[in-house]
């Protein structure tokens, strides 16, 4: 039998290899698609690696019309950032209007839900169908924007309601029983509180829309965005110039986390009381 404090140490062990077996597991793909985007120019998608160079950034920067990666890089940054204002909006008040308890809020939360459980490919199917009868042509800026709104919502709702759960409803009558309205006292003493889940809704809306496939797949029309102008350059050849693309939008996905968290930062330094 071995001593609890051996049984500890050993329980930890394992966990830890797990783990990190399980981040190995999660990061080796990108750090291989990092390493041979730096390929030479007779370079291939496989090792070993033919030279070390810039060539294929180049490449991505001096594209041809056919495999030029910047319009759909824009596109989905638009329809991103686009996304993510409205997923926190809307999931803010959403998950404001279940803790008001107001008639058929389950039916509410469970439709609400139905965007996470329904097949992307069937969503972005049907509803390029629905816009075809009612004569409307699919686009990235309305048609994709409606889909993907649709999946992001529920992740942005499940956080903000699992942040209004842990928030004592006594600090909004306090304020409102000294005298100050709705508004301000969800300025002043709701929204600081819960700002890391604001912040995590609009994560949740950029990140899922940015590399957004499915859905986008019959609504975004002739103006493909990033996933879809990809998957089009897998169609014609595979070269180090898409791991380039990778590497360059996985750089910029750390970019807008990095911005995120910094905004969240300032925002609390901000409202903590000197």
């Amino acid at each position: 039998m071995l001593h609890w404090k051996t049984r500890s140490r050993l329980t930890g062990w394992v966990l830890g290899t797990v783990m990190g077996l399980f981040l190995l597991y999660q990061w080796l793909p990108m750090l291989v698609l990092g390493l041979l985007s730096f390929a030479g120019p007779t370079g291939g998608t496989t090792f070993p690696m033919n030279g070390v160079s810039l060539h294929w950034y180049r490449e991505l920067w001096d594209a041809s019309i056919m495999n030029d990666f910047k319009p759909p890089l824009l596109r989905s940054f638009m329809l991103a950032l686009a996304c993510s204002l409205t997923t926190v909006v809307l999931s803010v008040t959403a998950a404001q209007a279940v803790r008001g308890q107001f008639r058929g809020h389950n039916l509410f939360f469970y439709l609400l839900l139905l965007g996470i459980m329904a097949p992307g490919i069937l969503v972005g199917f049907g509803f390029a169908l629905m816009m075809r009868m009612l004569g409307i042509d699919p686009s990235w800026d309305t048609t994709a924007y409606i889909t993907h709104v649709s999946w992001t919502l529920p992740f942005g709702f499940l956080t903000m309601l699992a942040v209004f759960n842990r928030f004592d409803p006594r600090l909004e009558e306090a304020a409102l029983t000294l005298g100050a309205s709705r508004l301000t006292t969800f300025r002043r003493i709701t929204l600081p509180i819960v700002l890391p889940g604001v912040i995590g809704a609009g994560l949740f809306g950029f990140s899922l829309s940015y590399d957004e496939y499915p859905r986008s797949l019959f609504t975004t029309g002739a103006d493909l965005t990033l996933p879809l102008a990809v998957m089009a350059q897998l169609d014609r050849q595979l070269t180090p110039e898409l791991y380039a693309i990778g590497t360059t939008t996985t750089v910029f996905s750390f970019l807008a986390i990095g911005v995120f968290t910094f905004a969240f930062w300032a925002l609390r330094r901000r409202v903590q009381p000197r």
